[in-house]
Formats: C-alpha cells, structure tokens, sequence
C-alpha cells in the first residue's frame, strides 16, 4: 500500500470516489458514516442514493462545480445510513484525473455534533434574547477584554434612551454613571478580579433627561478556568427609584404608626384573628405595668391576663363581631403586674376583606378606666375642695360683717349708756358731799363703771378695730402691735413700707390683720420669746407680712391637720382666700418666722370708707 493509499485509507473524514456517478471507493470513515460493515455494501451504488432526497439538488450543483473546473466546493447535507438514520455532513468534492474516465473524490465530515452544539446556541442566545427582551430588571453582559457590553432593550429603557442610542460598549456606561460613584465601580470591579464571586453595589446613572437614576448592579463573573481571571461580567441593573419611593413610604407609614401607637393615651392592639398574632403597642404593656419585652405578641397574653369571671363576657363581644356586628366593646379586667386587676374599656373595629364576610382582624383600644375613674375622683375633690373654700370664705367674711356690726352696736348702745352712768354718778357724788360713807360707795361705782367702759372699748377694738376700717390696714396694725406689747410685755416692732397713699381691698386688709394678730397670739401663748417684730411690705409685684420672734421655736409640721383651728391651718386657709401663701420657718430654740406672700394684683384696692 502507497503512503497515500494508507493516508486516505486512516483519514478521520469519509472519503468516496464516483465514476460514472457510481461509488467505486470507499475509505472506513466512509463506510462507518454510511453504517456499512463492508465496501461490498456501497460499492457500485450510485452516489446521489446516500443521500436524503433534500441534499440531492445541493449534491448535484456541488458536482457541477467540479466539471466547471473550480479545484473544490462545498456543501451541507444529509447522509441516509444503512438503517435509514440521518448524519449530518459537510461535504468537499474535487475532480480527478484518470485515464479511465472522469472521476470525483468526495470528502464527507460528521458535522452531527457541531449541528447540535450550533442550534443548542440558537436555542440559547434565542432564550437569552427573550430574557433581555422580558426581564423587569435590565441585563447587561460585558466582555472584560474587548469592553463590548451587550444592554438590553430594557436597561436603555430604564434611562429613557432608543435601542440606536446606546453604543454596545463600556464607554456608554462610563459616560452615565455619576463622576461621585466611579470610585465605588472601580472597587466592585477590582473586588471581582482579587476574587469574589459576585459583584455588586448601588450606583447612579444619569438620565437622558439629565436627572440621576439609582440602580442596583448586579454582575455574575465569568471565568474559563477555577480561580483564573474573570473574561465577563454578566449582570442586572435594577431601578432602585420605586423602590426606594416605596421604603419611604412604608417608613413614613412604618413612622405614622409607630407615633400613633406612642402618643396614643389609650393602648392600642391589632389582633389577626387567624393567627392569633396581636400587636400591642407600649402603651397597652405600660398601662399594665410590663415592659415591651414582657408581653408575647400574640391572644395567649390576653387570655392570660384577663379575669376568668370576665372571659364569657369576651367571648359574647367576639361572638357578637362574627355575627356581623359593626364594633367591638366592653369592660372587662385586666391583670396588672402587681397582681391587681386594672378595669378597662376594650373597643375595637372589625377589618373584613369583603362587606359582609368574616372578620379577619379587629384593630382597637384599651381604656385605663381607672385612671378615669381617679380622674373623676380627683376632679371631684377639686370640686369638694372649691365649695368649701368658697364656703369658708363666704363664712370668714360674713363673720367679719357680723363683728363689725356687732363691735359698732356694742360702741354705740354700751358707750352710751355708760357715758350716762358715768354722768349720772358723778351728779349723785357731787350731792353727796356731806356723806361720806356714801361719797366712798359712789367713787367704788365710778371705777367700775370706767374699767367697764374700757373693758367694753377693747372688746368692741377685739370684734373689728375701727381704725382698720377708717384709716387702713397700715394704721391699724400699728395700733394692734402697740397694744399687744403693753398687754402681754413682749417688746414688739412695726417696720412698714408702702401702704401709705394706696389702700389694699377690704378682703385683703382683713385677712392680713388676722394673719398677724394670730400670729402674736400665738407668740403670747407658746413662744416664750422676749422679742417680736412685724413686717408689712407693699411693693411693684407683691405685698409681704412677716412675723418673726425669738422664742424657743417649734418642728413644723408636714402639713397641717384639720381640727388646727385658726392656727396655722386657719392662717392658711385665710391666705388662700384672697390667693396668698403662708410659709413657715421655725426650728428648736432659734425662732418662728411666718412669711405671708401675695401678688399685688390680687391686693388692689381702691380708698375705703367706715361701712
């Protein structure tokens, strides 16, 4: 065998030659493309007969182009086997020259495999096209070495350009992408070439209106080989405007809900009724004494928390809300952290999917209805409290009308008729001159009758001085400090300031002087002090009365009791009248000040006559 018989006979190609358009050899890779097992079964068989009828024509104008003289042509076709597969083949031919006549060779390749390698990459570049063509998010592909990027139809869409006006290379991108943000692609893509599997980051990218879009790009690095260096990035680039336009959304409503469930004064609840799941806001815990993290969110809280007598009751509210009741409502009790139950004023809403359906949650409140009811309790006292004082006032100043009018008839009916004793005494003395016996009775008589005229004087300066109402608080202080001193032997002093032109009001001058003469009633009696002094201040803001001694002082009280009379309660309780304050400093063995203080907006008043 020549070289070039065994050259033809080892060829990996099917080799046939065709006289008179029959085969009259054949190599093994012709005869195994052919599925025969000898020569025999193909030789002498014409040529057009091994293949399909549809590669005929194509066979026959190959064959034309060899008799024309072309040195080789080409052809795609289908070889039928022995046992009728089909094997796709390229085939080559050329013309021979033989001395016994005109000859072909044909040259026949298994082109099967490369068939289906080509139509698996129609089918998936036919695929990719259409996930290009249907993604929500736009896809790109980018060839690290050449910078050919391929951007889908949708990813020019999302920046508002035509398919013709993006070029297919990574320019397009670098012109888009916002100058502040190239440094943070620059590191994504150097993350992927050091290593990492994915590359990934928000970006912005501009518009073609001008305005900057903010995208998530997405890229999976192509690599030929483990660890070698990535040849392309294929990717996504998601539109982060919605998605951010709805976060903010949800924040804001997230932010709504979260203050509405803060600053709610009642305790707020959300109860999925399928799940059981309750959301209870911190008031709700708060109300009941729990931190946020000491109530589960779900019914089992409730149910747990709720009094066993009242669980009928409940069931009948949640029954009633199946039943089609448009609210939900009730008092039922709750136990507090402590152990005591707290009674509340559960109202709630029904949230149904459809008018008419089951009730899927039922969003509501929790009312403290003991804060309620300690509200009403405390607003009661108030109301108590104000009636009484007004009460009290009511009677302090009818009791000061009531000793004016009774000092001023004790003036004017006792002071007469003890003038006229007095007169008539001395007429009967001076007719009684030449008995001495009776002289002496009637001198006797005269003394009585003064100390009682005296006596009927202080009495009468006791019930309601005049001076206080003719010449003014100041003036009739001054009198009541001098007087107490000689009484009761206690050196006393009155510093006054202001008062001298302007007169406070009646209420006001009053309740001062009876501040003050209690006060050193009180120092007479308890103090053992050996010295007194009394301040009375009118200035800008406020009118003050001080009295302070030296006595042995005292531990004041917390506060002061009913049944004090009108010792330091009833200076108090005059104070308050008129919207004064009284406070007291005293201590063992140094002293006792009472400092009363009042706007002097609250003293105006205007000159006061005698009533």
């Amino acid at each position: 065998m020549g070289p070039y018989r065994e050259l033809v006979e080892r060829s990996p190609n099917g080799i046939l030659i065709s006289r008179h358009d029959r085969i009259v050899f054949a190599n093994a890779a012709a005869l195994e493309l052919a599925g025969a097992t000898s020569p025999a079964e193909i030789l002498g068989a014409p040529l057009r007969d091994l293949f399909d009828a549809a590669s005929r024509e194509a066979l026959d104008d190959l064959i034309a182009a060899c008799q024309d003289g072309r040195a080789r042509a080409t052809a795609d076709a289908r070889l039928v086997r022995r046992d009728g597969a089909l094997v796709d083949v390229d085939v080559a031919g050329a013309a021979i020259d033989d001395a016994r006549g005109p000859a072909f060779q044909i040259v026949l390749r298994d082109i099967t495999q490369r068939r289906r390698t080509e139509a698996g990459l129609r089918e998936s570049e036919e695929r990719l096209t259409l996930a290009f063509a249907g993604a929500q998010e736009g896809v790109w592909d980018w060839d690290l070495a050449t910078g050919a990027v391929v951007y889908s139809h949708r990813w020019k869409a999302m920046l508002g350009y035509r398919d013709d006006e993006i070029e297919p290379h990574l320019s397009a991108w670098q012109r888009l992408v916002h100058p502040e943000d190239r440094a943070r692609a620059d590191a994504m893509y150097e993350s992927v070439v050091r290593g990492a599997t994915s590359y990934e980051g928000e970006l912005r990218l501009r518009h073609k209106d001008g305005h900057y879009v903010h995208v998530l790009s997405r890229g999976l690095p192509i690599r030929r080989e483990p660890d070698g260096p990535p040849v392309r990035i294929v990717g996504t680039h998601f539109d982060l405007t919605e998605r951010r336009r709805a976060e903010a959304a949800l924040r804001d409503s997230e932010e709504r809900l979260t203050l509405a469930f803060a600053g709610a004064q009642e305790g707020v609840w959300d109860w999925d009724l399928a799940t059981g799941a309750v959301v209870y806001s911190h008031r709700w815990k708060a109300m009941l004494g729990y931190g946020d993290d000491e109530i589960e969110p779900h019914l089992s809280a409730w149910e747990r928390l709720l009094h066993p007598d009242d669980r009928a009751r409940a069931d009948e509210m949640y029954e009633s809300v199946v039943r089609g009741a448009t609210s939900y409502e009730g008092e039922l009790r709750l136990r507090h952290k402590d152990g005591h139950y707290v009674h509340v004023l559960s109202r709630g809403l029904p949230v149904r999917r459809e008018p008419g359906g089951p009730p899927v949650r039922i969003v509501g409140t929790h009312f403290d209805l003991t804060e309620r009811q300690h509200a009403e309790e405390m607003r009661e006292r108030e109301r108590a409290e104000r009636a009484r004082t007004e009460f009290l006032g009511r009677l302090i100043f009818a009791q000061e009308d009531e000793r004016r009018r009774i000092a001023r008839e004790m003036h004017d009916q006792f002071g007469e008729q003890l003038t006229a004793l007095s007169r008539r005494l001395g007429l009967l003395k001076e007719a009684c001159t030449d008995q001495p016996d009776l002289r002496a009775h009637l001198e006797a008589l005269e003394t009585v009758s003064a100390q009682l005229d005296r006596d009927v004087d202080h009495l009468v300066w006791e019930l309601r001085p005049t001076a206080l109402d003719d010449l003014g608080l100041r003036a009739a202080l001054a009198n009541y400090v001098a007087n107490w001193s000689k009484r009761v032997g206690i050196p006393a002093e009155l510093h006054a300031n202001g008062l001298l032109d302007d007169r406070l009001s009646t209420e006001v001058e009053t309740t001062l002087y009876r501040i003050a003469q209690e006060a050193l009633t009180n120092v007479a009696k308890h103090a053992r002090a050996s010295h007194a002094e009394i301040i009375l201040e009118r200035r800008s803001d406020h009118v003050l009365l001080i009295v302070e001694d030296d006595g042995i002082g005292f531990e004041p009280p917390a506060a002061t009791a009913p049944g004090d009379g009108f010792g330091l309660r009833g200076m108090e309780e005059r104070a308050a009248l008129v919207g004064a304050t009284v406070v007291v400093d005293s201590s063992i063995g140094r002293g006792t000040t009472i400092l009363v203080r009042m706007a002097a907006a609250g003293a105006a008043g205007g000159a006061v006559g005698q009533a």
